[in-house]
Formats: structure tokens, sequence, C-alpha cells
């Protein structure tokens, strides 16, 4: 009985180690589709967004029927095989087709969750009702309002607010949570707009 214990233990050991860790997968590892809420889906969209067909207002991360519409338009429009499901043809087109620049800025988060805050961004979106939309406010004057940004440690999200504090090379990340406003703090990152 011990020996098969030990066996068993060790078997297990060893499926738990060489099983891979999709928390760490890039985009394209694996296969989106309706019904995954995943944080490829921001980065998917934002970069339909970023190509003009992905028209919500902003990154959600739910794959559902818009998510579903955009892929199912670009598939049309690049010749791919239309299924609305995005995979490794879907994503190698994708990332072909965009461009990027970098720039670095001075980074703070803001909550729409604070006494006097109406959580209503510049570009109409209630964030009280959607808490989980990755949004920066910007200076449209530097990035355009409705581009497509990532930022590291925060991902994909769209140029959807702006701030009276907001100003030149500064960003402003939304965030759920105001403790986790307050733990971002203020900081310079690398960001790339997507075009």
């Amino acid at each position: 009985m011990i020996k098969k214990w030990v066996i068993t233990g060790a078997l297990a050991f060893g499926l738990l180690v060489s099983a891979p860790v999709s928390g760490f997968a890039a985009m394209g590892d694996h296969t989106l589709r309706p019904g995954v809420w995943d944080n490829d889906v921001y980065e998917l969209q934002g970069k339909l967004k970023a190509m003009g067909y992905f028209d919500f207002a902003v990154t959600t991360g739910y794959y559902g029927p818009v998510t579903k519409q955009a892929v199912t338009n670009y598939q049309r429009a690049k010749g791919l095989s239309v299924d609305g499901i995005a995979g490794p043809q879907t994503f190698n087109s994708i990332q072909s087709s965009i461009q990027k620049k970098v720039m670095t800025v001075s980074s703070t988060a803001y909550t729409a969750n604070c006494e006097g805050c109406s959580g209503t961004t510049a570009n109409g979106t209630n964030l009280k009702e959607i808490p989980y939309a990755k949004v920066v406010a910007v200076d449209p004057n530097v990035i355009p309002m409705g581009s497509v940004v990532y930022v590291p440690g925060y991902g994909y999200a769209v140029a959807a607010d702006t701030g009276g504090g907001i100003q030149g090379n500064e960003i402003d990340v939304y965030m759920k949570n105001y403790s986790d406003a307050v733990n971002w703090g203020r900081k310079n990152v690398n960001i790339t707009i997507i075009n």
C-alpha cells in the first residue's frame, strides 16, 4: 500500500511539474472563442480596435458577441477562414498587420469608486457599470482619444478618458479598486501605442 502511494504521488507530481502554465502564455498560444474571459482577450480586442474592427468603447477581456463579430469581420476582410474564433491563422495575420509606437510616460492610477467620482469617462463609458474595463486617461494632444495602449503591468487599454492633471507625456490608468490605484503610485513606464 505504501509503495502504491509513493508511485501515485510521484506520477501526480510529474504531471503537475510538466503541465504548461497558461498564465504566462502569449496571445496566440491558445485559441480564443466565445465565452472565454482572459487577459489574451484584452489584447485581441485592443489590436482589433486599433485596426478598426472592434467597435466597443473599451476592452473588456470577455469574448462575447461583439468580439466574435469583430473577429469575423477581420477574417472576412483579410481573406481568412471565417469562423469567429481567434486561432493561430488569425493571430499571425493580426500580428503582421499592426504598427507600434513606443514612448516613455509618467503614470498614475485612478478609480471610479470614490466619493464625488462620477465614474463616466470622457468618451461616455460608465466605469461603475463596466468595472473590469481597461482604460487610460491621456492628454489627447499626445495620445489621441480612442488609441489602444499597452501599459506594462496593466495590459491593453483604450485611451478613453482625460483629466485636468494629465498633460504631455502622462497617463492615468483606471483601477477597479481604490487600494490598487494607491498601490500603483507614480512611475515611469514605456507604453506601446498600437496603430
